[in-house]
């Protein structure tokens, strides 16, 4: 009997801690994993807005920024659908916004001009928290 008490405490243990890492704490390292790759290209390619006094190099670039922004802004839309609830309320206390910052990533890869991708890159780093 003891060791069948033994094995369902088992089972149910690892169950639940599958259940546990699958929908709680894989989302979150995910969400966080994307925020550190959206902070590096936003630093990256931050030279590559203005596309079109740039060098042939740099204009490719410049497409790169936008095909990586727009799926950031996908990923990121993504990564917030499926976040724990209870993380979502934590980081929106704290002042993070994901799905605005998600709608900020498309605007921002629709941006050319220098003042403009500031604007946004500001409003990116305020809605994630990326370097404060």
């Amino acid at each position: 009997m003891t060791e069948i008490c033994s094995a369902l405490i088992g089972i149910s243990s690892g169950a639940a801690g599958f259940l546990i890492l699958t929908f709680w704490f894989k989302p979150i390292l995910r969400y966080k994993e994307l925020k550190s790759k959206i902070l590096a290209d936003l630093i990256d390619y931050a030279n590559v807005i203005e596309i079109n006094d740039l060098s042939e190099a740099y204009k490719a670039r410049g497409q790169e920024r936008i095909v990586i922004s727009r799926k950031h802004a996908a990923e990121l839309a993504a990564a917030s659908y499926y976040l724990p609830q209870r993380y979502l309320k934590y980081i929106n206390k704290k002042g993070e916004d994901p799905d605005k910052a998600s709608v900020e990533m498309i605007g921002y890869s629709n941006t050319y001009r220098m003042e403009e991708a500031e604007i946004r890159v500001n409003k990116i780093n305020n809605l994630l928290k990326l370097w404060h």
